[in-house]
């Protein structure tokens, strides 16, 4: 009986310590820099990749649809940005999409030895009337991560034509979502937003070294709004570009 009662008041204990943890750990990410949501992000990514593709028996290549005639239909739940989770956390229909699978640069932007700087340090091209030309925004389907319009791929051309013409200009894909459902499964399809874009600038023939990810999932919106156009402007992928 003393045992038992060992155990019992053991757990409790154990419990309380790892609220005050998960606490803390939630008041620490308020105050989290532009840096630190990237390196946390960059991390998420991969084993959200890697895990994704275990549970769906992915193992080999994918192919990355680059026009709406190779595209045949995307299934989502209608009028929504996310999936739900379940009850263990996994969302029940993710779909891992061939940039998931693109290595990620072996430099670290802002890591002690890097030279390249943090993404603080790229600047945003709408600040530039002839970068906003050609870096604009690019748009997604609810719960989807691919690029599909013929303004979007055209988008992605342009920019890799002005990358490949300027060898010393790094790019940061950020991936968002619109204000609905789940903060991790918003971060998660922010990522794969964000990779998508990577990968097809890489089939353009951008090295994929010059070019980083970060999803800030539901956290930054650019619109305010409840309505559909509003959701549709905030599902985006936007760029940041810096020139050594």
């Amino acid at each position: 009986m003393k045992r038992l009662t060992y155990f019992i008041m053991r757990n409790v204990v154990l419990k309380k310590v790892v609220l005050i943890c998960v606490a803390s750990l939630s008041i620490m990410s308020c105050k989290r820099s532009t840096d630190e949501v990237w390196n946390d992000t960059q991390s998420a990514g991969r084993h959200v990749s890697r895990g994704a593709k275990t549970l769906g028996g992915k193992h080999g290549e994918s192919r990355e649809i680059k026009s709406k005639e190779e595209f045949a239909g995307a299934g989502s739940a209608a009028g929504s940005d996310f999936v739900g989770l379940d009850d263990e956390g996994q969302g029940q229909n993710i779909q891992v999409k061939d940039g998931d699978s693109l290595p990620q640069a072996r430099e670290t932007p802002g890591e002690l030895g890097s030279a390249i700087p943090g993404i603080d340090a790229f600047k945003d091209p709408a600040t530039d009337p002839a970068l906003a030309e050609i870096f604009k925004h690019l748009h997604f389907d609810y719960n989807s991560s691919l690029v599909k319009s013929d303004e979007d791929l055209s988008t992605i051309q342009k920019a890799a034509e002005f990358l490949k013409a300027r060898p010393n200009m790094y790019l940061f894909v950020e991936g968002h979502c619109d204000k609905r459902g789940p903060a991790a499964y918003n971060l998660a399809l922010g990522a794969n937003r964000a990779n998508s874009v990577r990968n097809l600038l890489a089939k353009e023939g951008v090295d994929p070294e010059r070019i980083f990810t970060i999803s800030y999932g539901k956290d930054r919106q650019f619109a305010d709004g409840d309505t559909e156009e509003f959701f549709r402007i905030n599902r985006r992928a936007q760029f940041r570009i810096w020139e050594r």
